[in-house]
């Protein structure tokens, strides 16, 4: 009589990294029925159904990039979600805005149905979110766009798949005399959703204090690292008060890089002066030719360079964005019984240079190649190439 295996896959060999736990050190992981089901010093291979030896390697959490679009077919500039997202240890992704109360039913039963990695969704204030965008430039043009009971009411009729609500700060996006008015509008659609608010204050046509001032515990101010005008670092290149303010009272400085968002010296200010990025993101899009943009490993090689430690680096793109989401019981960690999602990276040595869009550059020595990612107790991607998971 044959008797069935203990676990469906185990990972041996390798170094877990895992900031929720405490962990930084030699495990092996065995999955089942799509949850982590042990994590030991040693399991034995034979117990498991499938077994992967990555010795040598780094195993995280499966990363969860908090600002991307993912509207795959929806707007021209959505990625492909599992090419983006397993190809870099990405097992969740947050796509921020691309879907507005009108258009988002599409993105919910068809898109993220197709994928296998966890997509999530913050719509965005402007109805047809950022449809428009190659027409007009941004979504609040027009001010009619935006239905706060509408969008509030789409938003709780979706929990597990609507976190919050996005609004553009962008001069290009929103004009000047009607920013504030926008914010109001995302703030009330917030307030009657009890959900979180995103901003994008790169380019912000307001003063950066006055879009703050809007900001709650748990919001997310995104692009926070920019280097335009109004960015969060004073002409004497000091945080500004109202920045640290809003960082210690619970508002989120997400880092959505974007190639044009986020600007090295920036960064190696905020780092200098104790104001880490809250989390790491990616806002990774089909980019114009003359932009570079970075999949989630990228970035978490290169704030590592930047000077983060690596469990720091780690945190803000795991644990970290699965508490800003309110599912830390589920993701951003490989505790026995949490959802089987894991990255595992090698950790190449050598000269590595990373960009900006302020023809900043910086260099390191390491850089996380992802070896394989698993989503749901299952390899998703291995080694450059996407893998057969049977049917969505």
């Amino acid at each position: 009589m044959t008797t069935a295996p203990d676990y469906d896959l185990l990972l041996t060999g390798g170094t877990l990294l895992d900031p929720a736990q405490g962990i930084n050190q030699r495990r092996d992981i065995a999955f089942k029925d799509g949850e982590v089901a042990e994590v030991a010093e040693r399991i034995d291979a034979a117990r498991a159904a499938t077994s992967v030896d990555v010795t040598g390697k780094l195993i995280t959490p499966g990363l969860i990039d908090l600002h991307g679009h993912f509207y795959h077919g929806g707007n021209p500039s959505a990625v492909h979600p599992d090419q983006i997202c397993l190809s870099s240890g990405t097992t969740t992704g947050v796509d921020a805005g691309s879907a507005g109360f009108i258009n988002y039913e599409a993105m919910r039963d068809y898109v993220f149905p197709a994928h296998r990695t966890r997509l999530l969704a913050l719509l965005h204030v402007s109805g047809v979110g950022l449809a428009n965008n190659r027409l007009l430039g941004g979504g609040l043009h027009d001010m009619r766009m935006i239905d706060v009971d509408q969008t509030s009411d789409a938003i709780k009729a979706n929990p597990g798949f609507c976190f919050g609500v996005k609004v553009r700060m962008h001069i290009n996006a929103v004009a000047a005399w009607n920013a504030h008015e926008a914010m109001r509008a995302a703030r009330a659609v917030a307030d009657q959703a009890k959900t979180r608010l995103m901003v994008h204050v790169s380019g912000t046509p307001i003063p950066l204090p006055d879009v703050l001032e809007f900001l709650a515990p748990g919001d997310i101010c995104t692009h926070a690292f920019n280097g335009l005008p109004e960015n969060i670092l004073d002409r004497n290149y000091k945080v500004r008060k109202e920045v640290r303010e809003a960082a210690d009272r619970g508002v989120i400085l997400d880092v959505a890089h974007a190639g044009v968002h986020c600007d090295v010296e920036v960064v190696k200010h905020a780092l200098d002066q104790a104001l880490p990025p809250t989390t790491i993101s990616t806002d990774i899009h089909n980019p114009p030719p003359d932009r570079t943009v970075y999949k989630m490993n990228d970035l978490v090689s290169k704030f590592h360079a930047m000077g983060m430690t690596l469990p720091d680096a780690i945190a803000a793109s795991t644990s970290t964005p699965a508490k800003v989401l309110g599912l830390e019981n589920e993701i951003g960690s490989l505790a026995p019984g949490m959802s089987g999602d894991a990255a595992v990276f090698d950790m190449r040595e050598g000269n590595f240079k990373w960009l900006d869009m302020a023809g900043h550059t910086q260099e390191g020595k390491v850089r996380l190649d992802t070896f394989l990612t698993v989503r749901a107790g299952q390899v998703g991607w291995r080694e450059g190439r996407l893998t057969q998971m049977g049917e969505c």
